[in-house]
């Protein structure tokens, strides 16, 4: 996959476009992992000279806009998609009740680590639309997950690229050794961001006059 997915890219000129169009796509139900559109890039980024703190400011854009289309797509029909028998496919009953029971359990915070779990990220951004949470609560959520989650993957497609360049044999096995370390580093820096933002000094009302 992700030889074709760079072989792809380049020929058609779409270094730079190419993953932030898919990412949309990914939106819309494109079987395909976002985090190894934000590798690519990275790796085009480091292929064509290109920042790749740029590249992932680009690529943020294109995840929260993609992440978005889920959200909209189950405010305005997530009841009906979630009973059309097709949905059942991509997103079972069982998946359903699952997804629903986090957000029993842990509220609006299920959309901070849903982008690190596999398999149910398009399912919970769906889920909150139909529940009717707040836009502006589900992008600040989102949007504090994928500044950790995005920028990563940018930067680890980025180096990549640079230690290998097109060896894509070698490339290709340093990705299977290391990417569930990179996810797993993307979380462990996302919880401890929530404990400082959780632990951190409130200001607290003056004591009223005795």
């Amino acid at each position: 996959m992700l030889e074709s997915l760079l072989d792809l890219l380049q020929e058609s000129s779409l270094s730079l476009w190419g993953p932030f169009l898919l990412l949309l796509l990914c939106g819309v139900g494109l079987p395909l992992p976002e985090d190894i559109v934000l590798v690519v890039a990275g790796m085009l980024a480091q292929d064509d000279g290109r920042s790749w703190i740029a590249t992932a400011v680009l690529m943020y854009i294109g995840v929260l806009a993609g992440d978005s289309i889920i959200f909209l797509l189950g405010r305005h029909y997530g009841a009906r998609l979630l009973a059309w028998e097709g949905t059942h496919n991509l997103f079972p009953p069982k998946k359903q009740a699952r997804v629903q029971r986090l957000f029993d359990r842990h509220g609006s915070y299920v959309l901070l680590i849903a982008r690190f779990l596999p398999g149910l990220r398009a399912p919970v951004f769906s889920t909150a639309g139909a529940m009717q949470v707040g836009y502006l609560k589900f992008l600040t959520y989102d949007g504090a997950a994928a500044l950790v989650s995005a920028p990563v993957f940018v930067w680890f497609g980025h180096w990549l690229w640079l230690k290998f360049d097109d060896d894509i044999q070698n490339l290709n096995a340093a990705l299977s050794r290391t990417e569930w370390y990179t996810v797993w580093v993307a979380a462990g820096l996302l919880l401890v961001a929530l404990m400082v933002w959780r632990l951190r000094p409130r200001n607290r009302p003056p004591n009223p006059p005795s």
